[in-house]
């Protein structure tokens, strides 16, 4: 029950926010915002978000103020053009998990799902980016405390980047993590979690976006998510993928040895 209240807490005095940012200030640790409506206002943000920048961006977020002072949380992008697209990869990926029933979840050997997420960066990232070249995928939600949980698979995909580079396999394999919990994994969140755990932040991927998109994703990729006394409760897997997107290996439970992925990433970025 405490943890419920904490979560619970943490949304007070927040109100949504849409508008554009006119400007960053890196040392101020502040953006200059301009609503859809009315004033201009500054407010602090996160280390990601100000690193992230974006100035001249739409975005949307919680603006949340405390003793005349104003925080913009849970930062997105607002770009109508991509919104539309994501809007219509969501809905095909809905008809999708429809029809496909009880067997929703892909097996090794079925192509991965079709996605256009948000990556930490702030810039869209879709299915075919990741084409021609294997990848690696795990699944964690960033305020998840369970040791054997999110921080292993996370601790484990840290080692996995650090062996790529000794192998020379940095860039040649793709390492990818998506959020479950899009409500509160803004991309700018991912990218400061990025940095905290190690990531590899030129070859390592972290997506967040839609929430009925991730739903759909996490039911395919069969991670199973419920929410249970104001936590996420799930299981976890990691997936490699080819770099023609089929699924080579899923591999269930968060932590794995990333010397016993090697030889499967050696051979599938290999040059045919």
């Amino acid at each position: 029950m405490r943890l419920v209240c904490l979560l619970l807490a943490a949304s007070l005095g927040a109100a949504p926010f849409r508008g554009s940012v006119v400007s960053v200030d890196r040392e101020a640790g502040a953006l200059r915002l301009r609503p859809d409506s009315g004033a201009e206002v500054v407010a602090a943000a996160g280390q990601g978000d100000l690193e992230i920048g974006w100035a001249g961006r739409p975005v949307r977020g919680e603006l949340v103020e405390s003793s005349g002072r104003f925080r913009l949380e849970r930062i997105f992008p607002e770009d109508p053009a991509v919104l539309s697209e994501m809007t219509a990869a969501a809905a095909a990926l809905r008809r999708d998990t429809v029809e496909r029933g009880r067997l929703v979840a892909r097996a090794e050997g079925d192509y991965a799902p079709a996605f256009v997420l948000w990556g930490q960066d702030g810039a869209p990232v879709r299915t075919a980016d990741l084409r021609g070249a294997p990848y690696v995928l795990n699944f964690i939600f960033t305020r998840c405390k369970a040791a054997e949980m999110c921080p292993a698979s996370t601790a484990s995909m840290a080692g996995l980047g650090k062996a790529l580079r000794a192998e020379g396999l940095a860039g040649k394999v793709r390492l990818v993590t998506l959020s479950f919990d899009p409500g509160h994994d803004s991309p700018g969140v991912l990218r400061a979690y990025a940095a905290a755990s190690g990531l590899d932040p030129e070859h390592h991927r972290l997506l967040t976006g839609d929430r009925e998109m991730v739903r759909d994703l996490m039911r395919q990729f069969g991670i199973l998510v419920l929410e249970q006394d104001g936590t996420l409760v799930h299981n976890a897997a990691t997936v490699v993928v080819s770099a023609d997107g089929r699924i080579v290996s899923r591999r269930p439970g968060a932590r794995f040895d990333p010397a016993e992925l090697l030889p499967l990433l050696r051979r599938l970025a290999a040059p045919r």
